[in-house]
């Protein structure tokens, strides 16, 4: 058990959440009448969900193929980005999108000088721990109801970063930058070229990637079977692999469904198997319970 696999979930108070709706319904309205944000965020907007943002990828990667065209995937995996938002960066944006006076004035109390503690909780002992109050020095408060909304904002300039060519589907911080050229040798340096303008935006906001996950898929196609053979990233290369899970969907370099079908019978199989364990022991209403969940 990892501890860096957990994020921290922030309790609110009440009053907290009301002034936070507040903020959200306002915030949002100005960015619905002035189209702020960029048209492929799918991510935390009303009207959009996960499976919008699979179809996007999934239908431009066909239409690419079918077109006789090179493709590939960049799959951008950010470490504790909820985390990472530098304050002052988020601020600054929030000026430059037309969030200002007493509005900013609020975001900024609301963001700066937050003190978080952690509370352990043990049953058995009837015990709690409770860590000593540390100040937060940079990130959105996750669990509350501007978090979200203030990430979108702070990521949003990213599809404007990379001057190159390139279909950009974003949810959140999980982001797919699809590349294509008819020509092996130009695809590379495309790819190259965006890995560059990647880099230099995620050092500018003081974002990371992940290395411990694949970045990198480029889809085949009959008649081209070229590949690329690698993608810099300032002082390392980005992974190259023939699957990768992107918003729990797992897409592979041939566009085939087998991977995703094994994970799905596997993950059937093992709650098929608790739900026999179970039967004998309790009613009809809690199995059915059980099953939905």
């Amino acid at each position: 058990m990892n501890p860096t696999n957990y994020r921290p979930i922030l309790l609110l108070t009440s009053f907290s959440k009301v002034f936070e709706k507040a903020l959200y319904n306002r915030i949002t309205k100005h960015w619905n009448t002035n189209n702020l944000l960029v048209g492929n965020q799918f991510g935390f907007r009303k009207g959009t969900a996960t499976e919008d943002a699979i179809f996007k990828l999934m239908n431009e990667i066909w239409k690419t193929l079918n077109n006789e065209t090179l493709a590939g995937s960049i799959f951008c995996d950010l470490e504790k980005a909820f985390d990472s938002v530098n304050h002052d960066i988020l601020l600054s944006k929030l000026s430059y999108y037309g969030v200002s006076g007493k509005t900013k004035s609020l975001l900024k109390s609301y963001l700066q000088n937050r003190y978080q503690r952690v509370l352990i909780t043990n049953s058995l002992f009837n015990k709690n721990t409770v860590s000593k109050w540390t100040k937060i020095k940079c990130g959105v408060p996750q669990g509350s109801i501007l978090g979200p909304l203030l990430f979108l904002l702070y990521i949003n300039d990213l599809p404007n970063a990379i001057k190159h060519k390139a279909l950009h589907i974003l949810f959140a911080d999980d982001t797919s930058i699809l590349i294509t050229n008819p020509n092996s040798n130009q695809l590379q340096s495309d790819l190259n070229t965006v890995s560059a303008q990647l880099n230099k935006w995620f050092k500018s906001n003081l974002l990371f990637l992940n290395f411990d996950k694949p970045h990198f898929i480029q889809f085949n196609n009959a008649s081209k079977c070229t590949s690329v053979t690698e993608i810099e990233y300032e002082d390392e290369q980005i992974s190259i692999a023939n699957e990768a899970k992107f918003l729990g969907l797992y897409i592979n370099n041939n566009l085939s469904w087998k991977t995703h079908i094994e994970s799905i019978k596997n993950k059937l199989s093992s709650v098929c198997y608790v739900m026999r364990l179970v039967k004998p022991h309790v009613t009809a209403n809690t199995l059915k319970v059980i099953y939905y969940s």
